[in-house]
């Protein structure tokens, strides 16, 4: 069966298929990461990869998006440690809506939101594990494409300088 958006596999269908195609990934040497999502709450995620019971199959760790499932990143990041196979690097806040009804979860320039990516380096330990990590952006919306570039460039700029003091 295919899915498309808006749609996905039960976790009994998803441990199948995965069960199935990762003899394939192991004979070429290839692993598999499962990004933590805000449709999938982490301890499902953790059971179908258990369930699957492949050393080549493991958690793209994206500690913002679980957020959404109001789940702690910190605790994300702790349960999924041991299958870690790359990280998402990126910051995040909450800002309050125009009105002061509701509020916008959103990217943030590294080191001015609420991720503490210290954490995940104390826990993960990716540079000695031999762990990508990989910058990404939430970037909200600018004024202008020009402005979105500037702003993307400011931020990615930051990210690294934060990774490299982390050296």
């Amino acid at each position: 069966m295919l899915y498309g958006p808006g749609s996905r596999p039960s976790l009994d269908e998803a441990t199948r298929i995965l069960s199935t195609a990762m003899p394939a990934y192991e004979a070429a040497g290839v692993s598999l990461a499962l990004e933590t999502y805000e449709q999938v709450p982490t301890r499902d995620l953790l059971g179908v990869i258990d369930a699957v019971g492949s050393a080549a199959l493991g958690v793209c760790l994206d500690p913002a998006n679980v957020v959404a499932q109001l789940e702690s990143p910190r605790a994300c990041t702790e349960q999924t440690s041991r299958l870690v196979k790359n990280v998402h690097v990126k910051d995040f806040a909450f800002a309050r809506q125009d009105g002061w009804v509701g509020f916008t979860y959103s990217g943030a320039r590294m080191g001015d939101g609420l991720h503490d990516y210290g954490h995940v380096l104390d826990v993960i330990r990716p540079r000695e594990r031999g762990i990508n990590e990989v910058v990404e952006h939430w970037l909200p919306r600018q004024a202008d494409a020009e402005t979105t570039i500037r702003t993307e460039r400011d931020w990615t700029r930051a990210t690294l300088e934060y990774l490299r003091s982390t050296l």
